[in-house]
């Protein structure tokens, strides 16, 4: 009996001890696989994606105030005081119609006052023929010759006399008052009744709204390469707060002397920069009755830039500055407790961008999971966590 019982307590204690190995090789498994998954979830998270085979979109949004191609600045070059204004800033006016009078009275009674004179001329020169006539009736020589030289004087400075009036004749008509030379908008009204022309700069500004309006933007030069001279644009022009759409063309494109760079992303080279292509000025006419100047005019360019043999990337996922510029990806390594992620860094080269995507023409295969961000700063080889 107590042989049995012998027995039977050590298989309980040889029973017992495989259990508690049992149990201590899937504590150290939980634990292993435990301490794996917490190291897992303090490594940095990454955000990546795949670049893509396709054309880099640039758009623009560009707006600026319309002025008018042609303008002219009328003032009363004789200083006259004004009369009388029939216009206002804002109209629109006819060729040949009245603007301005001015007050004329003093050069009226200037070519009165010289009409009489020329009279009293005329007068004298009546008198002088008479005496050359009575002395050529009684045969005075030298009254003749003196009468006559008298009167040839006296006829110069008439003839001088008749020309100093039409000359004052022409200034009262031509300063008296303005007329538009063409039909147009009055841009800018200076005079003001009672005081002398040009007191407060030109007295009107009046702008050819037969030549239209135009106004100008800086367009990177990618998109401007591919415009025209004499294309149409869609433009917006904000008149009394309603926004019409009217068609623009495009007059001038210049090279313009600074260019435009997008700010980096970049964990490592926080004041890095990517350099867009330089810019250049197109200007933009328009022709509309309902455009007066002044108005803000804007216009959207959309055009996309071939890509046959790279791949585009958003612009954050590029780091370095001038030609060392790269990119992580993700690398997938097989472990005995599962599979591991790591940021390769691979050294690229970068072709045209815009706000948002760039190509990398050299570097960057399809497949690659490129890191787009990161939740801290990453270096070459670190182990990743991938969301």
């Amino acid at each position: 009996m107590n042989e049995l019982a012998g027995k039977h307590s050590d298989h309980g204690q040889k029973r017992a001890i495989k259990m508690g190995i049992i149990v201590f090789i899937a504590a150290l498994l939980i634990l292993t696989l435990y301490s794996n998954t917490i190291l897992t979830m303090n490594l940095p998270s990454v955000w990546a994606q795949e670049g893509r085979s396709a054309p880099l979109v640039q758009q623009y949004n560009g707006s600026g105030l319309l002025k008018p191609i042609s303008e002219v600045k009328l003032t009363n070059s004789a200083g006259w005081n004004v009369k009388d204004v029939y216009v206002k800033a804002g109209d629109r006016v006819k060729k040949g119609q009245t603007l301005i009078i001015y007050d004329s009275r003093a050069a009226e009674r200037t070519i009165q006052n010289e009409k009489a004179a020329l009279e009293r001329q005329q007068l004298t020169i009546q008198g002088l023929q008479e005496q050359h006539m009575l002395a050529r009736q009684n045969g005075e020589e030298v009254t003749i010759r003196n009468t006559k030289r008298e009167i040839a004087i006296a006829q110069l400075d008439m003839t001088v006399q008749e020309q100093k009036i039409t000359d004052l004749q022409e200034d009262l008509s031509n300063y008296k008052g303005i007329v538009a030379p063409f039909d147009g908008i009055i841009a800018e009204l200076n005079a003001i009744e009672g005081l002398p022309s040009g007191s407060e700069g030109s007295d009107v500004v009046l702008t050819n709204s037969s030549s239209g309006f135009h106004f100008s933007v800086l367009v990177p030069s990618s998109i401007a390469d591919q415009l025209e001279l004499g294309s149409k644009l869609e433009v917006n022009v904000k008149v009394k707060r309603a926004i019409r759409k009217m068609e623009g063309t495009i007059i001038e494109m210049d090279q313009a002397i600074t260019d435009s760079v997008i700010p980096s992303t970049a964990t490592e080279n926080d004041n890095d920069t990517i350099k867009l292509t330089s810019q250049k000025r197109v200007s933009i006419t328009l022709q509309s009755p309902d455009i007066q100047g002044g108005e803000l005019a804007s216009v959207t360019l959309n055009t996309s830039t071939a890509n046959e043999e790279g791949l585009l990337v958003p612009i954050k996922s590029i780091y370095g500055k001038g030609q060392n510029k790269y990119i992580f990806v993700i690398e997938q390594k097989s472990g005995p407790l599962g599979n591991t992620y790591h940021a390769n860094k691979v050294s690229v080269e970068v072709g045209e961008a815009n706000e948002e995507e760039a190509i990398i023409v050299k570097g960057a295969y399809p497949g690659q999971f490129i890191i787009v961000e990161s939740s801290e700063p990453i270096q070459d080889n670190d182990r990743v966590r991938k969301r």
